[in-house]
């Protein structure tokens, strides 16, 4: 980073005090060295949905209040003094630099919010790394210890990785929700076996009837019943009949029961999911907002600075409105943004995909679009302010003269730059006096004056090409 041009670490003081938006369009117009940043884009809301003519205003009305309501001194008035020299000289660099002084603040200004103790903000980031690096360490030992059991041919590892599973359920979903979580687990695991290996499927399933057969008492009742049948008596066996089918019959009930509250939870839980879901959408629509507030007001300002300084409060909010209107009709024509940030948003159900589906809308209206929709619109609403100037004519500057005397009279010498290349070398008269070809070499060697012809290549002009 360009810190030679800048101090970045003299500001640790005004690091926390730096807002990430961007200024007003007040203060953009009567600072025109401060950066500053963007038009909000609003989403509709329900409050907006009014009756009337205004009511379908409204929300265009919004973006260009928001707009203007961006109050934020973006960067302290030092790096303002700099940048604003630079600017004079290599606008693209102050740019860059302004660019670089802004991230370098802003990653400050989150050290030391994550480690308040330090002393400055290179320790911030020295206790960060040492805090994250364990974790980090740590999290791929448990995954390495993981994939140990898991490959394993030990059935003794494997019991051991179930157990770990369950208690990682535990300590995430809360221990009454743990057996219902690691039965689905099991019984997909078991499906899955079935497409895999239908013969290790069948010999799983047998070997589980088969304990639970035990288990439940059906075979003893079985050989119970064997026994009574050979006996010949006829209403033991009844009797142990009627007690297997009423055991089963229960046990049937309990099983539908279980399916129900089971199927009433996963129910719940869709329910919950689809609400945290539809919170996550919410914000992505502000955040969405936010990121076109900065990014199009980064654009804007060069506008407001120079093509549109002096336009009034209402002339300003029209063109954040036009731009909010453009801007988003020109995202919706972009088909193949449209197709993916509708796919992605879709299938957008956790704040990772949500970061990352930020991170290409950003970088969407970072590629040229935002600031080519901005230009456009404002280009199309003043035209006038974008015809090029001519330049004003140049006068021709007038002849300088010097006082000089020729044989004792005082007379004006047109003077020269540089030693006439076309200086008279002949007999003339000028001004009523006779002056030979030496009187005019003696004029040029002792005094660098001499004559020229006029115009009109008759009349001799005194000049002089050395002014003391």
């Amino acid at each position: 980073m360009a810190a030679d041009v800048i101090d970045v670490a003299a500001l640790d003081s005004a690091a926390a005090a730096v807002e990430t938006d961007i200024p007003s369009l007040d203060s953009a117009q009567t600072n025109a060295e401060t950066p500053a940043e963007a038009p909000a884009v609003e989403t509709d809301s329900a409050a907006d949905k009014t009756e009337g003519k205004d009511s379908a205003e409204k929300p265009v009305v919004d973006a260009a209040k928001s707009l203007t309501d961006a109050v934020a001194a973006f960067t302290p008035k030092a790096i303002v003094e700099k940048l604003s020299e630079i600017k004079k000289t290599d606008p693209a660099l102050a740019t860059r630099l302004h660019q670089e002084v802004k991230n370098s603040l802003e990653a400050k200004a989150f050290l030391k919010t994550v480690a308040p103790e330090a002393k400055d903000w290179k320790e911030a980031a020295k206790i960060l790394s040492e805090r994250v690096a364990p974790e980090i360490q740590k999290q791929l030992d448990a995954v390495t210890a993981t994939d140990e059991l898991l490959y394993s041919p030990n059935p003794e590892d494997h019991k051991t990785l179930a157990g770990n599973v369950i208690e990682d359920l535990k300590s995430s979903v809360g221990e009454a929700d743990t057996p219902e979580r690691f039965s689905s687990l099991t019984s997909t695991f078991i499906e899955k076996l079935k497409e895999v290996n239908p013969q290790a499927h069948t010999q799983l399933t047998r070997s589980t009837f088969l304990d639970a057969s035990e288990s439940s008492g059906l075979i003893e009742s079985l050989n119970k019943l064997n026994a009574h049948l050979g006996a010949g008596r006829t209403a033991e066996a009844k009797a142990l009949l009627s007690d297997i089918s009423q055991f089963y019959q229960s046990e049937i009930s309990a099983e539908q029961a279980g399916a129900k509250a089971r199927e009433t939870a996963n129910a719940e839980r869709a329910k919950e999911s689809t609400k945290a879901v539809e919170t996550l959408r919410t914000e992505t629509a502000k955040t969405a907002d936010s990121t076109t507030n900065k990014i199009l007001g980064s654009y804007l300002a060069p506008f407001i600075q120079k093509e549109l300084k002096g336009l009034s409060r209402s002339e300003l909010e029209k063109v954040a409105a036009a731009i909010y209107n453009d801007a988003h009709a020109a995202l919706g024509k972009d088909t193949e943004h449209v197709r993916t940030f509708s796919r992605d948003f879709s299938a957008m159900k956790t704040p990772q995909q949500q970061r990352e589906l930020m991170r290409k809308y950003e970088t969407k209206l970072k590629s040229g679009f935002g600031q080519k929709s901005v230009e456009d619109t404002v280009k199309r609403l003043y035209p006038d302010k974008f015809k090029p100037v001519a330049p004003k004519p140049v006068a021709p500057a007038k002849p300088v003269t010097t006082k000089t005397t020729i044989n004792g009279k005082p007379v004006d010498a047109y003077v020269f730059k540089a030693r006439p290349a076309k200086l008279l070398h002949q007999d003339i008269v000028w001004k009523g006096q006779e002056l030979t070809r030496r009187d005019l070499e003696m004029l040029q060697s002792t005094r660098q004056q001499g004559f020229i012809f006029a115009q009109d290549g008759k009349t001799p002009v005194l000049c002089t090409w050395k002014v003391k």
